[in-house]
C-alpha cells in the first residue's frame, strides 16, 4: 500500500499567490460595488427608479408553478434553514477533524448574519409595497438577510469542496453550483416582492466581502502566517462594519447639503476638519475625498482632501510622539508590523513613508499613528506623506466628480471616466502594495 501511495503522483494544488490575489481582489472589487449601490440607494438616485420598475414587472408575472418553486427555494434558505444546514455542514467537518473549515464557517456565517443584521438597522430601507402582496414582513429590506445566508453558505462549501478534489472540472463545477444557488435564492426574493434588485445585489457585494477575509483568515491560519495578517484583516473588518454603520444615516447627506449651501471658504474649513478628525479617530475616511469631488468638483475637492490629510498627519504625528502614554507606545514598538516599518524608515524614510502612505492595506490614520512612533524627521515625515497620498486622493476625488456626473444622467462618457478611475485606483493599490510588501520582506 505504501508503494502505490509513493508512485501515484500527487495533483496539483491551488497557488497561495493566485489565492491570495483573488481572495483581496473579490474582496475590494465587491465592498466597491456595494459602496456604489448603498451610495445610490441612500441619494435616492437612479438605481431607485430601476428598483420600483423591477419590482413592479415581477410582480405582475407571479404566480402558478413559479411561484410555488419560488416559495420553496426561499423557504429552504431561511435563517433558520441556513442555521439547520450549517448546523449539518459543521457536524460532517468535526467528523472529519477539518477544525479549521470549522473555526470558518462558524466566523463567516455567524459573522456575516451579524454584519448584514448591522447594515439593515443602519440603512432602514423599507421593504416593496404592493396591493396584493405575496409576502408580508416587516423588517427591513436592505441588504436581503437570505441572500447573505446563501452567499455565505454556499462560499464556505464550495471553498472546502474545491479544497478536496483537484480535478479542475469538479471544481469549476463547485463554483457554478453554488453561484446557482445564490442566484436562485436572490431571484426568489425579487420574485416573491420582499426585497428590491439593489438588496438582493448589495447583499451578494457585501457578504462576498465578508467571505473573502473570512476565506483568507482561514488560509492564513493553516499556513500559520495569520500573525502578519492579523492587524490589516482586524482593521480592514472594523472599517467595513463601521462603514456600513456610519455612513448611511441621514447625517451625512446633512453634512453634504450643509457644507454645499455654506460659504465657500467656510464649507472648505468645515469640510476639511471634518475629514481629518475622521482620520484621527479611525473612521471610515474613504468617504471623505470622494464625497469632495462631488461637492467642490475635481480641483477644489483635491485642494480640501490634501488639506484634511495634512491636518490629520501634523497632529497625529505630536498626539503618537508626544501626548500617547509611554506604556502604549513600549506596547507598539513589540508589534512586528511596527518592527518591520521601523527598520525600513530608518534606511530609507523619505522612500518608504511615501511608500506605506500609498498602499491601501492599513487605513490612513492608523499609519500617521505607526509613522508617529518612528524617528522619522517631521519635515521629511510632511512631506512622503502628501507626496505619498496625493496620488490615491486624486483617484478618489476623481471617483467623485466623475461619479456625481455619471449618476447625474451625464451619458456614457461620465461611466467611461468613472471606469478608469476605478481601473486606475485597483492598478495603483496592486503596485504599491506588491512594492511594500517586498520592501517588508512579509
Amino acid at each position: 500500500m505504501a508503494g502505490k501511495d509513493i508512485d501515484k503522483p500527487h495533483p496539483p494544488s491551488l497557488s497561495p499567490v493566485a489565492i491570495g490575489i483573488a481572495g483581496w481582489g473579490a474582496f475590494l472589487i465587491a465592498g466597491v460595488v456595494f459602496l456604489a449601490i448603498a451610495w445610490n440607494v441612500t441619494a435616492r438616485e437612479a438605481l431607485g427608479a430601476l428598483d420600483i420598475r423591477v419590482a413592479n414587472w415581477l410582480h405582475e408575472r407571479a404566480g402558478g408553478a413559479m411561484e410555488t418553486f419560488f416559495f420553496a427555494v426561499t423557504h429552504l434558505h431561511s435563517p433558520v434553514a441556513v442555521a439547520v444546514e450549517c448546523a449539518i455542514f459543521a457536524g460532517v467537518l468535526a467528523y472529519l477533524r477539518e477544525r479549521y473549515w470549522l473555526l470558518t464557517l462558524v466566523v463567516t456565517v455567524a459573522g456575516g448574519m451579524a454584519v448584514n443584521g448591522l447594515l439593515k438597522i443602519a440603512y432602514e430601507r423599507v421593504r416593496p409595497k404592493f396591493d396584493d402582496p405575496l409576502l408580508v414582513l416587516d423588517s427591513f429590506s436592505f441588504p436581503s438577510g437570505h441572500t447573505a445566508g446563501a452567499v455565505l453558505f454556499y462560499g464556505v462549501l464550495a471553498a472546502f469542496l474545491v479544497s478536496r478534489t483537484y480535478d479542475w472540472r469538479r471544481r469549476t463545477a463547485c463554483v457554478v453550483g453554488a453561484v446557482v444557488a445564490i442566484g436562485l435564492v436572490a431571484f426568489s426574493r425579487m420574485y416573491l416582492g420582499a426585497h428590491y434588485l439593489s438588496d438582493v445585489l448589495a447583499a451578494i457585494c457585501s457578504s462576498t466581502a465578508w467571505l473573502s477575509l473570512c476565506l483568507a483568515g482561514g488560509h492564513a491560519l493553516v499556513r500559520k502566517r495569520l500573525k502578519l495578517h492579523t492587524l490589516i484583516v482586524a482593521v480592514t473588518v472594523v472599517v467595513l462594519i463601521a462603514g456600513g454603520t456610519l455612513m448611511p444615516h441621514e447625517w451625512w447627506s446633512s453634512f453634504e447639503d450643509r457644507v454645499e449651501n455654506m460659504n465657500p471658504l467656510a464649507g472648505f474649513a468645515v469640510f476639511s476638519a471634518a475629514y481629518a478628525a475622521a482620520l484621527l479617530l479611525l473612521l471610515p475616511a474613504w468617504v471623505f475625498p470622494v464625497a469632495a469631488g462631488a461637492i467642490f468638483g475635481f480641483a477644489w475637492g483635491t485642494a480640501a482632501a490634501l488639506a484634511g490629510v495634512g491636518i490629520s498627519a501634523v497632529l497625529g504625528l505630536i498626539l503618537a510622539r508626544y501626548v500617547a502614554p509611554e506604556r502604549l507606545q513600549r506596547s507598539a514598538r513589540k508589534n512586528d508590523t511596527f518592527k518591520a516599518i521601523d527598520k525600513a524608515v530608518q534606511k530609507e524614510p523619505w522612500k518608504f513613508v511615501a511608500l506605506l502612505r500609498l498602499a491601501p492595506a492599513i487605513p490612513c490614520g492608523l499609519k500617521t499613528y505607526f509613522l508617529g512612533l518612528t524617528q522619522v524627521e517631521p519635515r521629511t515625515y510632511l512631506g512622503a506623506s502628501m507626496v505619498g497620498m496625493a496620488p490615491d486622493l486624486l483617484v478618489k476625488v476623481y471617483l467623485g466628480a466623475a461619479g456625481r456626473g455619471a449618476l447625474g444622467g451625464g451619458g456614457a462618457l461620465h461611466w467611461v471616466l468613472l471606469g478608469v478611475g476605478v481601473g486606475a485606483m485597483f492598478a495603483l493599490w496592486f503596485v504599491v502594495g506588491r512594492k511594500l510588501r517586498t520592501q517588508l520582506k512579509l
